[in-house]
């Protein structure tokens, strides 16, 4: 497994590991759509910006490295890469802290990508 702090079960399912799983790829690349929310407040997920696959660049817990710079994006080890060449990865954040959110918000900009 690759060396990451925190969470130990989103590793193999973020195909975070050495031995990748295909079929988890191949699954997220079936998505119509693949949304996003970060909370801008959130207390709970560390660093906040993980919401949108992204993390703290190598060697510090400062820095939050760009999606579209990490290994898992470059390499596509999940098919983010490929969602987002696809126009099929969509990014919100919002404010307030960890699922504090207001359900208007919900309707206008989420209930759409399931209809």
């Amino acid at each position: 497994m690759i060396n990451m702090p925190g969470s130990h079960f989103l590793a193999p399912i973020n195909n975070e590991v050495e031995d990748r799983n295909p079929e988890f790829r191949r699954r997220m690349e079936d998505l119509v759509n693949f949304v996003m929310v970060m909370f801008n407040q959130d207390d709970i997920v560390e660093p906040k910006e993980s919401a949108h696959f992204e993390f703290y660049s190598p060697g510090q817990d400062n820095e939050v490295l760009a999606l579209n710079e990490s290994a898992i994006y470059k390499e596509d080890w999940l098919g983010l890469k490929s969602l987002d060449e696809g126009g099929k990865l969509h990014f919100f954040a919002v404010d307030g802290k960890h699922v504090q959110i207001d359900y208007d918000w919900v309707a206008e900009y989420i209930i759409p990508f399931l209809l």
